[in-house]
């Protein structure tokens, strides 16, 4: 086999395993959270949701940063662009939709501006950061996998909850966003850099890129145990 064809073809085993596992894990991991279920029933109370998008804030605001880092640290301009529209997704997109979500919940400005960081939220976000600073493009895009994709398959559910439960308008809701095209086809994006580096990539470096997707997941699911705990 010629060996470019060979390297695609061993990117797209690994796009699939990873596409496979992540499946698997986020069944037993994430979307059986307590916080999710009892969104998406309608049983959440909203000082719980609230806590959530007060941390969702601090979270996008250092996920932000992290992106830059990952686009100012990217060796082709493909890469750059994935990065940078993630970038651009967040501060244009998601902030702004995260803050709407928040007025609706009863969260005034000052309040927000005299909040902080949970343990968690500080955990994951300083691993993400840490990744998009020290390691292979590659890398990045598995810590920030869990986040990205699961959100995806989550805003099917927790959408039309917020819109029924808690009285949300569409154009308020952040979830609403991993439907749109502009994610979607930064998604489809954002698995090229993840197949071309693994196409590069030793045995060794595609067992780290597993790593990083492990650890980010842990940290997924943290972040949502924390906004339920009292």
């Amino acid at each position: 086999m010629d060996s470019k064809l060979e390297h695609h073809a061993e990117s797209k085993n690994f796009l699939f395993k990873l596409e496979k596992l992540s499946a698997s894990v986020w069944e037993k991991e994430l979307y059986n959270r307590p916080f999710l279920l009892d969104l998406i029933e309608g049983k959440l109370p909203r000082e719980k949701f609230r806590r959530y998008l007060i941390q969702d804030y601090h979270y996008l605001g250092r996920f932000a940063q992290a992106m830059a880092m990952a686009t100012a640290r990217a060796h082709d301009l493909f890469t750059v662009r994935v990065f940078g529209v993630h970038l651009k997704i967040t501060l244009e997109y998601e902030f702004p939709r995260v803050w709407k979500m928040m007025t609706r919940f009863g969260v005034r400005r000052a309040m927000l501006n005299g909040s902080t960081p949970l343990p968690g939220t500080i955990a994951y976000t300083d691993f993400i950061f840490d990744t998009c600073s020290n390691c292979s493009s590659a890398e990045a895009v598995a810590a920030i996998y869990p986040c990205n994709f699961s959100y995806k398959e989550l805003g099917k559910k927790i959408r039309p909850a917020l819109k029924k439960y808690y009285h949300i308008p569409d154009n308020f809701i952040s979830f609403s966003l991993y439907q749109k095209r502009v994610f979607l086809e930064s998604a489809t994006n954002t698995l090229e850099v993840l197949s071309r580096g693994a196409s590069r990539a030793s045995s060794s470096e595609q067992n780290r890129i597993l790593d990083k997707f492990y650890k980010a997941t842990k940290f997924e699911k943290g972040f949502w145990d924390q906004a339920y705990s009292d």
